[in-house]
């Protein structure tokens, strides 16, 4: 792959690269850090892209396993983080917050898996071969983590609105 072609695919790639990555760690310099840390292997490792099927999952994957390094790395921080958030998020009433506020907060309450698989399928319109790809998953798979996740925040905003 020559620099040219190379520079073109980051620039395709560079916005849905960044927006994958921070809906995994939910931080925007550590989802550029990583964005950064994936162009970067990729330019060393350029010759590899040359034999992918499909550029764009390819990336989207290397993406990712980045991504789980650094919350393997994270793992006490976040999970303080989490529960600080599931505590201040007990304390918030519904009818405080901003709907869309309360759709974020609750789907990165859900398993990563499913967080994942839903906002790659409804957020990024993906299909679930696609998605089945850069989560190294069956579809069949896929749509299990989309179904439980989606039944989750269903659940959910049921309760909420039966409260009010």
């Amino acid at each position: 792959m020559t620099r040219s072609e190379f520079e073109k695919l980051m620039i395709q790639q560079k916005d849905k690269l960044f927006r994958f990555a921070f809906s995994i760690l939910k931080d925007s310099n550590d989802a550029q850090d990583a964005v950064q840390d994936v162009v970067l292997k990729l330019w060393k490792n350029r010759r590899l892209l040359d034999n992918a099927k499909n550029l764009e999952s390819y990336c989207l994957n290397a993406v990712k396993n980045l991504c789980f390094d650094v919350l393997r790395k994270q793992k006490k921080h976040q999970n303080y983080l989490q529960t600080n958030i599931s505590e201040h998020m007990e304390e918030t009433r519904f009818d405080t917050i901003d709907f869309v506020e309360k759709l974020k907060q609750e789907l990165h309450q859900l398993p990563v898996q499913q967080r994942m698989a839903i906002e790659l399928k409804d957020f990024q319109g993906m299909e679930y071969e696609e998605i089945s790809d850069i989560m190294d998953q069956s579809a069949n798979t896929i749509r299990v983590h989309v179904s439980r996740g989606r039944k989750k925040l269903f659940e959910i905003f049921k309760e909420e609105l039966a409260n009010v």
